[in-house]
């Protein structure tokens, strides 16, 4: 009898990239959502590492105002000295969750050391990289307060919308820096050509992407609100564990999502780039 050959199982998005076609906005979180899905396993201990270090300024400033240790000025001093390292840390992490969701979505099998090798490589540019994707929303999260301290969150967020259209320019920085191999300044640029004459798709993803990671956000604030008369006031400190807890849960699902609608839509605009331009794929 002829011996069989084992069939290895096909990635779950193998052909989603490259893309057959342009997509609509809809197609597009659907292509990123069924690319999160295949990815979300792959790329846990990347985004639930990274998501832990983006809490670590909180759980740190918790940790030591509960010792009352005499830290504060511990605290109040070095807590720029902690975001920052968190920053440097959180990129490289970041870079292997676009590299890893990158080769799932063409259909190839991820390979650690590559993407170890890639990311440690391509670090110091990759600074960057991200801090030119990501500016706009990180400026307004840090100015925005200065400017808006006597606003509610729901007129806050109305006045936020006309400045999602700069940050969609840049957005796809990531996907284009990691995936594409461009150099960080190339990558900004890149992303900002295409995405100008396009922006309006941008920015329809992007809002739609806030309302998915803002509903799972508004959860934790109403199990911490559920939580809080069976704890008491007089246990805050438990409260600030749980509710941090809780987010980096929906962070590290949130972080793949948000890169795999990235991945998505760079390919999208990148296609509708070449038609524009009557460049065969």
């Amino acid at each position: 009898m002829p011996r069989m050959n084992r069939v290895q199982p096909a990635v779950a998005t193998a052909g989603l990239l490259p893309l057959p076609r342009p997509l609509m906005t809809g197609e597009v979180l659907d292509a990123a959502f069924r690319l999160f899905r295949a990815g979300l396993l792959p790329t846990l201990p990347y985004s639930g590492l990274a998501i832990l270090l983006l809490q670590f300024p909180t759980l740190y400033a918790t940790l030591f105002t509960r010792a009352s240790l005499g830290l504060s000025f511990v605290v109040q001093n070095y807590e720029p000295v902690a975001y920052l390292l968190m920053f440097v840390l959180a990129v490289p992490l970041l870079g292997a969750i676009t590299l890893r969701l990158d080769s799932i979505a063409r259909g190839e099998r991820p390979r650690f050391r590559a993407e170890i090798g890639t990311v440690l490589r391509r670090w110091p540019t990759a600074l960057i990289a991200t801090s030119g994707a990501f500016f706009v929303p990180v400026a307004l999260l840090v100015i925005g307060p200065l400017f808006t301290g006597g606003m509610n969150g729901e007129a806050l967020m109305f006045v936020s919308i006309p400045l999602f259209w700069p940050s969609a320019l840049f957005v796809v920085t990531l996907p284009a820096f990691w995936c594409s191999g461009l150099g960080p300044f190339a990558a900004i640029a890149h992303s900002a050509r295409i995405s100008t004459r396009r922006s309006w798709r941008m920015v329809g993803a992007l809002v739609a992407t806030a309302c998915v990671v803002t509903t799972f956000s508004i959860l934790v604030v109403i199990i911490v609100g559920v939580l809080t008369p069976i704890f008491g006031r007089a246990d805050l400190f438990l409260l600030a564990i749980v509710k941090s807890v809780l987010y980096l849960v929906i962070g590290a699902l949130g972080v793949p999502f948000v890169v795999a609608m990235l991945i998505v839509a760079l390919q999208d605009l990148e296609l509708r780039d070449r038609e524009r331009r009557g460049v065969k794929s």
